[in-house]
C-alpha cells in the first residue's frame, strides 16, 4: 500500500488537507465525504490495510438493493483524511467544500478482505451514522469501474420512498449544509474532536399539553418517516365491539411532521408536499406543539358541498389557497413518545384532546364503534366513498395489513336500453348495451356501456328482444361515443346495472349487468341522485379513461370450424374473431417489421417455423429483401389489418416481429428483457425479478413497460430510439445481464445452460440482436388452452396473477371493460441508451 499518488496531486503548503501516512491507528474506519468539487459527489472510503480506500460516487449511496451507483476508484488516501471537514482551495486537485457526511465502522464479510479488494468484489456491513447493514463493492469493468450496491435487509428502503443524500443532506460533524460550511468554514475544526457548531438563538415556545397515560411510557426519537399503515379491501363490514368505522376519504394521504415550527408534510411515499398545503401548515403551527406525527388525509370540498378528486388535483396545481381540509384520524407520535405500538382507540382519545379547537383546515376524523354492517349501509345510503374500518385495540403497522379493513360502496340503478354492439370472438347475440336515462325534458341521455355481468341464458334472454324492438334511427339526445356498427332499439327494455360511480362526463364507471326489470317502465327511469350530506365526506374519482375501439371485418377464411385447439373446442373462425378485435391494439407493433411465424395447419401440436416469403405466401403479406451470411433473402412483414387476418389462413398461432423496422432495420427501436424461470421457480420471484429489471433501467432514467408471455416468464420491454446498431444494443443489454447476474447470482443466471438454471431465473439478453425475436404482444401461443401475451400495467403485476391468466377463451372479459391501452404511451417514447455509464 502507498500514498505516492495522494501527495503527487496536493500542495500541502496551500492545502489544509492532512498529509498522512499508512497507519493501522484506526482499523476498519468507514466514512463519506459529501464533496463540491467541480461536480458534486460522495467519496466512499474504507480503511484497509493501513490506508484509506476510496471510491468516487457520483450520485451518492442508496439504501434500494435495486439501485447500483457508480462508484469510482480513486487514489488511496491517508487515514487522518477520514477527519478532514472544511475547504480545499480553488486550483488545487479536488478543490471544493469538503463535509464529513457519514462516519463508523466497517466490517469484511470475506475472509480475506484484501484479497477480495483485489478480485474484485468486496462484501461488508457497515454500522455509521447514517448507513448500515450489508453492501457489496463490485468492480465492473476495469480497475476504475465499481458498483455500490445495498444488499437486501431491515435496513433497505425503496428509492422512490427515501432518498437518504437528500433526506440526510447535512454533516455527521456539524450538522451544517454544504453551503453553511463554505461560509463558515473558519468555525470548524477539520480534525478529529471538532465540535458541532450550535446557534445562540432561542428557540420559541410550544406547549406539550399533557395526556393522561402517556407518563409512563419509553421515550423515543423523533422520527423522519414512517411508512403509513393500509387498509385491505374486503367484501363486507366486519361485525363487533372491537372494531371502529370512519368515513374512506379519497384524498391524498398525508402524514405530517411537527418539531415545533417545522411541519412537513409528507406524502405516503415520502415525498414531501409541504409547500402544496400552506393553510394546513400553518393552521398546524397554531397549535403551538412541541413534536407530534399525524396521520390523515387532505380532501377538497366542490360548490355542492362535496368532496371532488378531479377538483383536489387541479387545485393542487394552481391553487394552493383553495380551501383544504386535513381529515386527521391518527396520533402516531407525541411529545417524546412513539405511540404505534399503543391501542388505536387510545390514541383517537389523544388526538381527539389535541385537536378539541377544529380550524377552519384541520377536522378530526371520527368514528363509530360496532355495528359495521349498519354502519357500511348507512354510508352507502349517503353516496359515501365507503368505510374503513379498524381494529380498536391494535397497534399502528406500518405496512398493509388486515387491522384496517375497507369497504367500498357500489351504486346500482335502472337504465333503458338503447342499442347494443356486434358481438365478437365466441360470443353471441350481442357484445355490449348501450344505456340511457330520461332527462326532465324527456330526453333520453346516454350514461355508458355495459357488456360484463352477463350469463349464457341471460345473453340468449335479452338477445332475443333486442330483436323486437330494432329500429333505424339513434333514440339518445347526442350520439354515444365509439358506436360505428351500433344497432339501435326502441328505448322499452330496462337493465338493473351495478357500479362503482359516475365519472365527470357523466357515464358509468365499472357497470356490470344484473337483470332486466320488466316491471319498470322506461319512460320512469331517471338519474339517481345521491342525498346532500350535512358533512359530506366522498371524494369521487372523476378521471375518465376512453373506451378501446372495436372493429370488425368481413375477410374471409377456408375452414372456419377447423378446431386447433382441442381441450377447449376453438376453431379457426375464433382466431379470425380475436385477431379482429385486438387489430387496431396489435397492428402498432407488428406493421412493417420482419416476421417470424409459427405455423400449425393441424392444431397446436403440430407448428413448423416460418419467417421467409415464398410462392405460397398469401398476397396480404409483403416481402422485404435481408442480407445475411452473404445471402440475399426475402422476409415476411404485413402492414394492415388484412395482411395480420390472413395469418389465420396460414394456421399461424405465434407472431414473432423482430425489434427495428423495415425502414431502419439495422436501428432496433425496441429492446426486450426476456425472464424466464427454471420449472422449480416460483411466480413470485419472476414478479420480483420483472421489478429488479425495471428498478435498475430507472437508474439510467429508462422507462419499461412489462408484458405476459403465454408461458411461465415475463418480457420486460424498452422503447428507444432507432439510433443504435445491433452490436451496441446487444451490448448494452449483456452488460446489463451480467449486472442483474452479479447483483443475485443464487437467483439470476445470463447463461443458457440447463444445468446450472435450478433454482434460478434466465435473464435473456440474446433477443436483441439481430434476426432475433419475440412474442407479439396479444399473440396466441401454441401451448394447451390458447394462452396469450397481453401487455399489462405495471400497477398490476401482483404475487398472485399467473402469467398464464390469460387465455382466448378469458381474454374478452378485460379487453371490453378496459378502458385504455395500458402500453399507450408505449410507442410515444424515444428514449436515448446511457451507453457510456455500461462501458
Amino acid at each position: 500500500m502507498t500514498l505516492k499518488k495522494y501527495h503527487q496531486k496536493r500542495d500541502f503548503k496551500k492545502t489544509s488537507e492532512p498529509k498522512g501516512k499508512i497507519s493501522h491507528q484506526y482499523h476498519h474506519l468507514f466514512i463519506i465525504q459529501k464533496h463540491a468539487a467541480r461536480h458534486l459527489h460522495y467519496d466512499f472510503r474504507i480503511e484497509l490495510d493501513g490506508v484509506l480506500k476510496s471510491w468516487a460516487i457520483p450520485k451518492g449511496p442508496c439504501l434500494d438493493p435495486s439501485v447500483k451507483r457508480l462508484a469510482m476508484h480513486v487514489e488511496d488516501h491517508p487515514v487522518e483524511y477520514g477527519f478532514f471537514e472544511g475547504i480545499i482551495p480553488k486550483g488545487e486537485y479536488g478543490g471544493g467544500t469538503v463535509m464529513l457526511w457519514d462516519k463508523g465502522v466497517w466490517k469484511p464479510l470475506d475472509d480475506h478482505p484484501l484479497e477480495a479488494y483485489q478480485k474484485g468484489h468486496l462484501r461488508f456491513e457497515l454500522d455509521a451514522e447514517k448507513l448500515k447493514g450489508r453492501w457489496d463493492l463490485i468492480r465492473f469493468k476495469d480497475e476504475q469501474h465499481w458498483f455500490l450496491i445495498k444488499h437486501q435487509d431491515e435496513q433497505c428502503q425503496p428509492l422512490s420512498d427515501y432518498d437518504i443524500t437528500e433526506e440526510q443532506p447535512n454533516s455527521v460533524l456539524t450538522n451544517q449544509s454544504i453551503d453553511e460550511i463554505s461560509e463558515h468554514y473558519n468555525k470548524v475544526w477539520m480534525k478529529q474532536g471538532s465540535k458541532k457548531i450550535t446557534s445562540s438563538d432561542s428557540p420559541p415556545q410550544f406547549k406539550t399539553p399533557k395526556l393522561k397515560g402517556m407518563e409512563h411510557l419509553k421515550t423515543s426519537p423523533f422520527p423522519e418517516f414512517i411508512s403509513p399503515q393500509l387498509a385491505t379491501l374486503a367484501s363486507k363490514a366486519p361485525t363487533g365491539d372491537d372494531w371502529l368505522h370512519e368515513v374512506k376519504f379519497d384524498g391524498y394521504r398525508i402524514l405530517a411532521f411537527i418539531d415545533g415550527d417545522r411541519i412537513i408534510l409528507k406524502s405516503r411515499n415520502n415525498k414531501e408536499w409541504t409547500h402544496y398545503f400552506p393553510g394546513v401548515v400553518e393552521d398546524i403551527k397554531a397549535l403551538k406543539l412541541k413534536k407530534a406525527v399525524f396521520d390523515g388525509e387532505i380532501v377538497l370540498l366542490n360548490k355542492e358541498g362535496k368532496s371532488d378528486f378531479q377538483l383536489l388535483q387541479n387545485s393542487i396545481k394552481e391553487d394552493r389557497e383553495a380551501p383544504y381540509i386535513y381529515y386527521i384520524f391518527d396520533l402516531l407520535y407525541y411529545d417524546q413518545y412513539d405511540l404505534m405500538p399503543l391501542p388505536l382507540i387510545k390514541r383517537k382519545e389523544w388526538l381527539h384532546t389535541l385537536l378539541k379547537k377544529q380550524s377552519s383546515s384541520l377536522h378530526y376524523s371520527d368514528y363509530i364503534q360496532a355495528q359495521g354492517p349498519r354502519v357500511f349501509k348507512q354510508a352507502c345510503h349517503m353516496s359515501l366513498e365507503g368505510i374503513i374500518s379498524k381494529e380498536a385495540n391494535a397497534p399502528y403497522i406500518t405496512k398493509r395489513s388486515k387491522g384496517w379493513l375497507k369497504i367500498k360502496c357500489i351504486e346500482r340503478q335502472e337504465f333503458v336500453i338503447g342499442g347494443y354492439t356486434p358481438p365478437k370472438g365466441g360470443r353471441h347475440y350481442f357484445g355490449s348495451l348501450f344505456l340511457g336515462f330520461y332527462n326532465n325534458k324527456g330526453e333520453l341521455v346516454y350514461s355508458g356501456k355495459v357488456g360484463t355481468g352477463f350469463s349464457d341464458s341471460s345473453l340468449q334472454e335479452v338477445g332475443t328482444l333486442l330483436q323486437k324492438y330494432v329500429q333505424p334511427d339513434n333514440p339518445f339526445n347526442t350520439l354515444p361515443p365509439e358506436s360505428r356498427g351500433a344497432t339501435w332499439v326502441k328505448p322499452t327494455l330496462v337493465a338493473e346495472v351495478e357500479f362503482t360511480e359516475w365519472t365527470a362526463e357523466g357515464y358509468l364507471r365499472h357497470p356490470s349487468f344484473q337483470g332486466l326489470r320488466l316491471d319498470k317502465k322506461a319512460k320512469s327511469v331517471k338519474k339517481e341522485l345521491a342525498q346532500s350530506l350535512e358533512k359530506p365526506e366522498k371524494l369521487l374519482k372523476s378521471q375518465s379513461k376512453p373506451e378501446i375501439k372495436k372493429k370488425s371485418s368481413s375477410f374471409k377464411i377456408s375452414h372456419p370450424d377447423k378446431i386447433i385447439y382441442p381441450e377447449d373446442h376453438i376453431a379457426k373462425e375464433d382466431l379470425l374473431h380475436y385477431y379482429e378485435f385486438v387489430s387496431h391494439l396489435m397492428l402498432p407493433y407488428l406493421k412493417n417489421r420482419p416476421l417470424t411465424l409459427l405455423r400449425c395447419p393441424e392444431d397446436y401440436q403440430h407448428c413448423f417455423y416460418q419467417r421467409h416469403y415464398n410462392e405460397g405466401t398469401p398476397a396480404e403479406l409483403k416481402a422485404i429483401t435481408i442480407e445475411s451470411k452473404k445471402k440475399r433473402e426475402k422476409y415476411i412483414y404485413l402492414d394492415d389489418k388484412k395482411g395480420l387476418l390472413s395469418l389465420v389462413q396460414m394456421g399461424v398461432l405465434e407472431i414473432h416481429p423482430w425489434g427495428s423496422q423495415i425502414k431502419t432495420l439495422e436501428y432496433p427501436d425496441w429492446i426486450t428483457i426476456d425472464l424466464d424461470p427454471a420449472p422449480d421457480v416460483e411466480w413470485k420471484k419472476v414478479v420480483a425479478a420483472a421489478f429488479d429489471v425495471k428498478r435498475n433501467l430507472e437508474q439510467y432514467k429508462l422507462t419499461s413497460f412489462v408484458k405476459t408471455t403465454g408461458g411461465k416468464g415475463l418480457h420486460v420491454v424498452i422503447p428507444i430510439k432507432p439510433k443504435y446498431d445491433w452490436d451496441a444494443i446487444k451490448n448494452f443489454t449483456h452488460v446489463f445481464v451480467r449486472f442483474m447476474e452479479q447483483l443475485k447470482p443464487k437467483e439470476y443466471i445470463g447463461k443458457m445452460s440447463k444445468s446450472k438454471r435450478t433454482g434460478k431465473i434466465f435473464i435473456d439478453y440474446l433477443r436483441n440482436q439481430r434476426s432475433a425475436t419475440a412474442i407479439a404482444v396479444y399473440s396466441t401461443r401454441a401451448r394447451p388452452h390458447a394462452p396469450l401475451s397481453i401487455p399489462i400495467e405495471w400497477d398490476e403485476l401482483s404475487h398472485d396473477k399467473s402469467d398464464t391468466d390469460f387465455f382466448l377463451k378469458n381474454i374478452f372479459a378485460r379487453l371490453d371493460t378496459q378502458k385504455i391501452d395500458p402500453w399507450q404511451n408505449f410507442l410515444k417514447m424515444k428514449q436515448s441508451l446511457p451507453l457510456d455509464d455500461l462501458e
